[in-house]
């Protein structure tokens, strides 16, 4: 099955079809489904569908109110990058026909690194609390890290969690929007989890979760693995408190 964009996920879990978004935005409805595709045809160029784009994300946060804000501009970013990749296949495509020939590669700054960091040992009273780095490197502070294997004297020690709600999630398949907000409604996180990633939460009272493709993401509630979101492609909402889901 074929990996839905982020634009497709961020509709879905506002819980809009293409219809209602094109009736909000008098975007139509193939145009939608396209961009949704990471494709920018039948809008007639990547000009336009910023444009469609941003317009897309300000009507499903209209919609929705705090329980969702997307961030327009990883939309943007993602939708650009696609581009990027495709260009380039039709280029490789055309030297191995030679039709055209083969751009060299030019040295560059990769864009969007970040710094990492290694997870040190977890001593008792203490965790750590890192958000990650998504596609779009959407916020200050927001890092990748490493998890290094403990060693016996550290699996042997007894790790003791911070009152109210931690929430941990990990990216074991693909890549999922993920969107957390607090009992306030406000918006603690708004961006992506990849295969490989690890984002730590806490709040003292509630943390609302909605999960763009659940199956990429599993779940750790004060210590205890509570296995996937859900399905793949299934958009789920799910709301802790320190004791359990709600």
């Amino acid at each position: 099955m074929a990996e839905k964009s982020s634009l497709q996920q961020a509709r879905e879990a506002a819980g809009l079809s293409v219809e209602q978004i094109s009736a909000i935005t008098n975007i139509r409805a193939g145009v939608i489904r396209d961009l949704e595709n990471n494709s920018v045809e039948v809008c007639g160029g990547i000009a336009y569908a910023r444009g469609h784009v941003r317009t897309i994300a300000k009507a499903i946060n209209l919609k929705t109110g705090k329980a969702i804000n997307i961030d327009a501009d990883i939309l943007v970013a993602e939708l650009e990058a696609a581009q990027s990749i495709e260009s380039k296949k039709i280029i490789d495509q055309l030297a191995e026909n030679s039709v055209a020939d083969r751009p060299k590669e030019k040295k560059r700054m990769k864009f969007g690194t970040l710094a990492t960091i290694s997870a040190t040992a977890l001593s008792v009273g203490f965790i750590a609390q890192v958000a990650i780095n998504n596609v779009a490197s959407i916020s200050d502070g927001v890092t990748t890290i490493s998890v290094k294997k403990p060693s016996v004297q550290e699996s042997t020690s007894k790790i003791v969690l911070p009152a109210g709600v931690n929430l941990v999630l990990t990216g074991v398949y693909g890549k999922s929007w993920v969107g957390l907000t607090n009992a306030d409604d406000q918006v603690i996180f708004n961006g992506h989890i990849t295969e490989g990633q690890i984002a730590a939460f806490n709040d003292s009272r509630i943390l609302k979760v909605v999960i763009g493709n659940a199956g990429a993401v599993k779940l750790n509630l004060n210590g205890t693995d509570l296995g996937v979101a859900g399905a793949d492609g299934e958009v789920v909402r799910l709301d802790f408190d320190e004791n359990g889901q709600l």
